[in-house]
């Protein structure tokens, strides 16, 4: 029998623990975090109207810049309105990661030396990057067709909620301020359903509240959608 005691090397004992805290830092991006569902209906009921500005502001600049380019003045115009396009893109990405909750990641910002004695209109083109503004032409042509999807989306999830959960109450007002039953031809009749009026207003509300559930599921997958389409990510190290 060995009766030799062995000893372990110091340290040894604190290198074979499990970094649990770098565990829980290791994935920092798997929170996901789901925004309100009226602050994301507010969102793409507004950004329809924004979306045709930010559209017509593209359009508009583009076409000066290039009819104008003859007499000089059309250069410098191009690169305000690509700078444009860049503060817009930046703008719609800031406010999603705002309803998302997202933490807004870290940016190095570089000194160039050869913009500090440079020109005004050097300086822009030094600062103009092809391969982005082509990014961003075609996300505002992309967030132009897709606003009006999206907002034809929720208006007719919301409207189909709304109106099946608040359609005994409008009933109820129809029925006693002009006489006009509302609830004469519906579903019921027409499938010969003899239920008694409290069991249609009951059917109605949980229809409504089934479609509301529904509803919110459409919202988040249309945020979430939105988000891929800005190339916004949940993790900072991985953004697009």
């Amino acid at each position: 029998m060995n009766d030799k005691l062995y000893t372990m090397p110091i340290g040894a004992l604190d290198s074979m623990q499990i970094p649990v805290e770098s565990k829980s830092q290791a994935k920092p991006g798997k929170r996901r975090t789901s925004p309100k569902t009226y602050r994301s209906i507010l969102y793409f009921i507004i950004s329809l109207p924004i979306t045709i500005v930010y559209f017509v502001f593209m359009v508009t600049g583009l076409a000066l810049s290039i009819g104008l380019t003859p007499i000089f003045i059309g250069i410098p115009l191009f690169f305000a309105v690509a700078k444009g396009l860049d503060y817009i893109v930046q703008f719609e990405q800031e406010l999603v990661r705002s309803l998302l909750d997202i933490p807004r990641p870290s940016e190095e910002r570089r000194t160039d030396m050869k913009q500090e004695g440079a020109g005004f209109l050097q300086r822009m083109k030094l600062g103009f990057d092809g391969a982005k503004f082509a990014r961003n032409i075609m996300l505002i042509m992309g967030r132009f067709v897709s606003s009006i999807i999206f907002f034809s989306l929720t208006i007719t999830v919301v409207a189909a909620a709304l109106g099946l959960i608040t359609l005994p109450v409008l009933h109820q007002i129809f029925l006693q301020t002009m006489d006009l039953n509302i609830l004469e031809n519906s579903v019921f009749a027409l499938f010969n359903i003899d239920w008694t009026l409290s069991q249609q207003y009951i059917s109605y509300v949980v229809a409504g509240l089934v479609v509301a559930v529904i509803a919110t599921w459409v919202i988040k997958s249309l945020m979430d959608v939105q988000r891929r389409m800005l190339f916004v990510s949940y993790e900072e190290e991985r953004q697009y």
